[in-house]
């Protein structure tokens, strides 16, 4: 049946699960940082070959020491071994989760250049070429923290928590601050799938993170919206590390794992 991997995408505040076998998601879950309670809850009992950490920020060495008494634990970082060319400059300060993001969306679409949108916390935009580099992108505010940006530096604006749509045009300042953010948003996206695309026939475009929903349904049809892109990614990267040892993983903490030949 395959190894049996639980798969950890640990964000500001909540922690993303997965557990897989033979390659293919069994089941998913979002729980709260650090309750390695939920976590034992969420595995039922199994007993993982690999457990795979990849987060935004440091993951938390107490968290990590406690799911090794589970299992292996691989913490991944951006400059974790990989399947894709990586043309990054500082690749030592990539996110795990941006370079996750670009090997699992060049898994589901080989040959194409494709832009991942990740609409979290903060709105990240990655490029992978035709041939299977990735080249970099964008980060900008994600929704809440540009409302709560606007609300910390203004002397009168309220703080807001739009609803995912807002009319264009506002009539009182909520709404107004509500169709700043929302349209603000959805025009930065459209901007960079128009200028990227420009020069990449036929380029993919998948959308994923916590307001991808929100988003996804103001751009034009054939936009993927892939809730559990980084999950997929994490796995992926986990896969290619088994790859290129024969099974016997490296397992240790963030930049332990160096780079592979691919680059």
């Amino acid at each position: 049946m395959g190894t049996l991997d639980l798969i950890l995408d640990i964000g500001n505040t909540r922690t993303k699960l997965a557990i897989y076998q033979g390659g293919r998601a069994l089941s998913h879950q979002v729980i709260e940082n650090g309750d390695t309670a939920a976590i034992e809850e969420f595995l039922g009992g199994a007993v993982p070959d690999a457990i795979t950490v990849g987060s935004t920020a440091n993951p938390d060495p107490t968290t990590i020491a406690q799911l090794r008494q589970l299992a292996p634990v691989l913490v991944l970082s951006g400059d974790s071994l990989s399947p894709l060319q990586v043309a990054y400059g500082t690749r030592h300060t990539l996110g795990a989760d941006r370079l996750a993001n670009a090997v699992a969306a060049v898994g589901r679409f080989p040959g194409r250049p494709i832009l991942v949108i990740d609409a979290g916390t903060c709105i990240t935009y990655d490029l992978c070429e035709a041939e299977g580099t990735y080249r970099g992108g964008a980060i900008s505010p994600g929704m809440h923290m540009r409302s709560k940006a606007m609300y910390a530096y203004s002397a009168r604006l309220p703080k807001v928590d739009p609803d995912p749509s807002p009319e264009f045009l506002g009539e009182t300042t909520e709404d107004s601050l509500a169709a700043g953010m929302h349209f603000g948003i959805l025009g930065e996206m459209e901007g960079f799938i128009r200028r990227l695309g420009k020069e990449r026939p036929g380029m993919v475009v998948v959308i994923t993170g916590g307001d991808a929903v929100r988003f996804v349904r103001g751009l034009e049809s054939g936009i993927f919206a892939l809730p559990y892109l980084t999950l997929e990614g994490y796995h992926a990267l986990l896969q290619h590390h088994r790859a290129l040892t024969g099974g016997v993983l490296p397992f240790g903490t963030a930049g332990s794992s160096g780079t592979s030949p691919a680059g």
